[in-house]
Parts: structure tokens; C-alpha cells; sequence
């Protein structure tokens, strides 16, 4: 199968003809492998060019994977701004793959404004080692790509890695949720207007047998593959309440900004049981004479993203207990105003790497679009990842009202409590 004629604007083909033609590979018995080739922060390019200038992008990837690759491979779109590709298995995929990367890296598409460098992210899997069936074959290098995009971008990521690390992390993951050695640690929010900390973020944290912390990046995409991510939740939300409760005492209490993930979402019964705790927190706080709402839950456009009724109903019993709500990395993703509109959102939290991108005409353009749009709807703004001053004053020249990031502080199992400077 060729890619097909592009043309002016893109059209998506059948999935089901690539799984057809993994299927057919495998009744041959040869082996072959599976190339998934996703471009970096397309979206973005989407939205901020418009999509004659993103159609330009995919058509420049498409020619490069079809000079790299040669004629011999099977080349389709996957969806979006993702490319499948099927190749022979001569021993060079891995050489083949790192000479699509740096091709792609090279490119410079002309705007009307600018020179534009683009980078694409790769999960590579193989018949037989990494899957025997054409299902498992394809959730295997969806899986590596998921994890190339996860660790930094602009990467090539072998399934077999993955997979690897899964069984070895999973066992750890394991064990520290039933010895309860999931904690939360905390990364200090800043008020830009004030220099004041306003409210911190509780981040999951593992902590070894050796008493050394693992950050939730090193082992949140195994707890994924194994459907664990709604007991870190728990985990993670209990320490937060209990945290609530104790800056109730500090004269200025902080605001508890705190993840929850679709996985939780989809298991009723660990929702009722949070509710239950929350409803007893609550009343606790009442009963100290606080009448304001400390917790917020945030939740990424992906949460929302498909059963998204099913989420809202959910949503919508812990907000009717009292409970604020954030949406988080937007500015990444499908960044649909949509969301604001369905859920009453108290919070909008900039995702980090658009916001490291400030300095871009364009990108302060974005920002400063949304600011606006937030502060219609009253909507408080949070940028994340700050890092230097300099991407700090740009923020908050643009009118956002909080932030967090390096600059003001990482993320510590026992910061202070007490409201003021970082």
C-alpha cells in the first residue's frame, strides 16, 4: 500500500486497511516491522498557521518517510498528524528510523512570518518479538510512541523497552501501593500580581524501599498500562485532605490543586468512597469556620475526551460538594473552549511547554487570546513550567494571574504551609 495522493488537503484513509496489511504480513510468517511517526506539537502548528500551512507540514513528513523508507514500505495515515509505516525487517530499522528523525528535524517550512522547524516523535515495534497478533502488535508501538512523546519528544522509543519497563516498574507499583509508600509531595503556586505562594500542587511520589522518591513521570505510564492510576488517586487526594485540614491553622490557608485521572473516573465505587471522605473534610473545615473551598481537582482535555457525559456527572458530585474545579495542559492537545462552557472550571492551567515558547509572537498571541477569554468567563489563569524570570515577566505582563515552575520552587514532601514569598 502507498501513501496516498495527498493533494491539497488531507484526507484521512481507513485504519482498517493498515491492520489489514499487518495482518496479511503476519499470515506470511516473514518477519517486519511497525513504524509510528507522530509530528511534534502539531496541533499547535494547526492552530496557530492555520491548516493550508499544517497540510503543507504532513505532505513535506509524508516525502520524507517515502524517500527514507523506500518504495518497498507501506505507508498510511494513522490519524491526526500520525503516519504507520510497514517495513521489511533487514536489521536497519532502528538505523532507518534515526535517519527519519534527523531528515525531519532538518526540514524548514516557510510561513508567511517566519521559518518554521518541526520534530516528530517515533514508537517502533516488531513481528514476532513484540506481539504476536496484529492487536498486539499495534498497541505495542502505540505504546512506544506514547512513551517517546512522554519523555521529551523529538525521539525514537523501541516497544520492546516499554514493555521491559512495564513488568519491572509494575511489580515495584505494586508493592508500594499495598505498603501505602505512594505520598504526595507539593510544588509551591505563586500569585504573579503579589510575589506571594497562594496554593501548591500535590504530585505522586514512590518511595523506594531504600527511602529514595521516584517523580510520578517514572512510573504514571506503567500504572496507565495496568490500570493502577485510580489508587494513586486515592493515595494522593487522602494525603491532600489531610493537608487541607492542616493549613486551615495557618492564617492564610492555601489553595490544594490536586490531579485526578479518567482512569478514577471510570471506577464508581473509588468515586463514592472519595466523596464520602470529601463530604467528612468538608464538614470538618465548616465546623473550624472556614467556609472556603481549599481542594481543587484538575483534570486534563483527555479525561474529558471521549465518555465525556460520563465525566461531567462525575465531576459535577464533587463540585456539588464543595470542590473547585481546573483544567489542566491546556494549550496542548484539543484545547476546545467547549470544556469551559460544559463544567463550571474555576482554573486554566497553561501546559508548560507552550509555555516555554513564550518568547514566539505567535505563542504570546495565544496566551494572551486565552487571558482575555478567562477573564470573561472569571476564569483564574495558571501558567506551569516557569523557569527564568525573564518567561515570568512575559507572563505576567500578558495579564496571567498565577504560576508555578522551577523558578519558584520544586515540588517537596514538606514545604512550608504558611502564604507568602517562595
Amino acid at each position: 500500500m502507498s501513501m496516498p495522493d495527498l493533494g491539497d488537503s488531507i484526507s484521512v484513509p481507513s485504519r482498517a486497511a493498515l491492520q489489514q496489511t499487518v495482518a496479511t504480513r503476519m499470515e506470511l510468517g516473514k518477519r517486519f516491522a511497525v513504524i509510528l511517526c507522530d509530528i511534534d506539537r502539531f496541533k499547535l502548528i494547526n492552530y496557530s498557521l492555520g491548516r493550508e500551512f499544517a497540510d503543507r507540514v504532513l505532505r513535506q513528513v509524508a516525502q520524507v518517510l517515502r524517500d527514507v523508507l523506500g518504495p518497498d514500505a507501506s505507508i498510511g495515515r494513522w490519524g491526526g498528524p500520525e503516519f504507520l509505516c510497514v517495513i521489511n525487517d533487514t536489521g536497519e530499522v532502528d538505523t532507518l528510523v534515526e535517519r527519519l528523525r534527523h531528515r525531519i528535524e532538518r526540514l524548514v517550512i516557510l510561513s508567511k512570518t517566519s521559518r518554521i522547524h518541526i520534530t516528530a516523535s517515533f514508537g517502533v515495534a516488531s513481528f514476532p518479538q513484540d506481539g504476536g497478533g496484529p492487536t498486539d502488535l499495534l498497541n505495542a508501538v502505540e505504546a512506544a510512541l506514547y512513551h517517546a512523546k512522554g519523555s521529551g519528544r523529538n525521539r525514537v522509543v523501541r516497544a520492546t523497552i516499554v514493555q521491559k519497563r512495564v513488568l519491572g516498574m509494575g511489580a515495584a507499583l505494586e508493592a508500594a501501593l499495598h505498603e501505602q509508600r505512594i505520598i504526595a509531595a507539593y510544588q509551591p503556586i505563586i500569585n504573579l500580581q503579589t510575589g506571594q505562594v497562594v496554593a501548591e500542587e500535590a504530585l505522586a511520589r514512590m518511595r523506594l524501599p531504600d527511602g529514595r522518591l521516584l517523580a510520578a513521570e517514572e512510573f504514571i505510564e506503567v500504572s496507565q498500562h495496568l490500570q493502577l492510576t485510580y489508587k494513586i488517586d486515592q493515595s494522593v487526594i487522602r494525603a491532600t485532605l489531610e493537608r487541607c485540614i492542616s493549613s486551615l491553622k495557618e492564617s492564610a490557608p492555601l489553595v490544594h490543586f490536586v490531579n485526578i485521572s479518567a482512569d478514577l473516573l471510570r471506577h464508581p465505587e473509588a468515586v463514592q468512597d472519595l466523596l464520602a471522605l470529601v463530604t467528612k473534610y468538608c464538614e470538618t473545615c465548616q465546623h473550624q469556620g472556614d467556609t472556603r473551598r481549599a481542594l481543587v481537582l484538575e483534570l486534563t482535555e483527555r479525561e474529558l475526551f471521549g465518555d465525556s457525559q460520563h465525566a461531567r456527572e462525575m465531576l459535577m458530585d464533587f463540585v456539588n460538594v464543595g470542590l473547585k474545579l481546573a483544567l489542566d495542559d491546556f494549550g496542548s492537545g484539543y484545547s476546545s473552549f467547549q470544556y469551559l462552557a460544559d463544567l463550571p472550571f474555576s482554573f486554566l492551567k497553561l501546559e508548560g511547554s507552550l509555555v516555554s515558547r513564550i518568547q514566539e509572537p505567535t505563542v504570546r498571541s495565544i496566551i494572551h487570546g486565552i487571558q482575555r477569554i478567562a477573564e470573561e468567563l472569571k476564569i483564574t489563569t495558571l501558567a506551569e513550567g516557569i523557569e527564568t524570570a525573564e518567561t515570568a515577566a512575559i507572563i505576567k505582563d500578558l495579564g496571567i494571574d498565577w504560576a508555578q515552575g522551577y523558578l519558584y520552587g520544586r515540588a517537596s514532601e514538606w514545604p512550608a504551609l504558611a502564604a507568602g514569598h517562595p
